[in-house]
């Protein structure tokens, strides 16, 4: 019986993304039931706040649940409040909608690292989406 061949070759291989690769996610998403949310939608005339369910954030976007209707591009600013009494204000665009079930996909203005380190220290379940 032969050795089997051991060689690390196929780490020198070039590796290819293909496009799909570009819509993929690139933040870890977290699960919080633990943060409260609201809106602002921006408007010259009558801004509005309300309060919208977190379903899902992470440091570049979330995903949100709200009785509001909200049009795909419109500029909001998502307030989240943790039990621990730190604010973020995060300024942001709709970028999904899903009227039907109110659920909307919201894309930070920038990459939220203060965020990011913030969820990871305050996460106590490990739900990620």
């Amino acid at each position: 019986m032969s050795e089997p061949d051991f060689s690390l070759d196929f780490l020198d291989q070039e590796v290819t993304i293909d496009s799909s690769w570009s819509n993929k996610r690139s933040a870890v998403r977290y699960r919080r039931n633990d943060i409260r949310a609201a809106v602002k939608v921006k408007s010259l005339w009558f801004p509005r706040l309300f309060p919208v369910v977190l379903r899902d954030v992470s440091s570049r976007g979330a995903a949100i649940f709200s009785e509001k209707k909200l049009g795909k591009n419109k500029r909001i600013c998502l307030y989240l409040l943790f039990n621990d009494g730190v604010r973020f204000d995060i300024q942001a665009a709709v970028v999904h909608c899903d009227h039907e079930n109110s659920r909307y996909g919201i894309k930070f203005d920038n990459i939220e690292k203060s965020l990011a380190e913030h969820l990871l220290h305050t996460q106590t379940d490990l739900l990620f989406s």
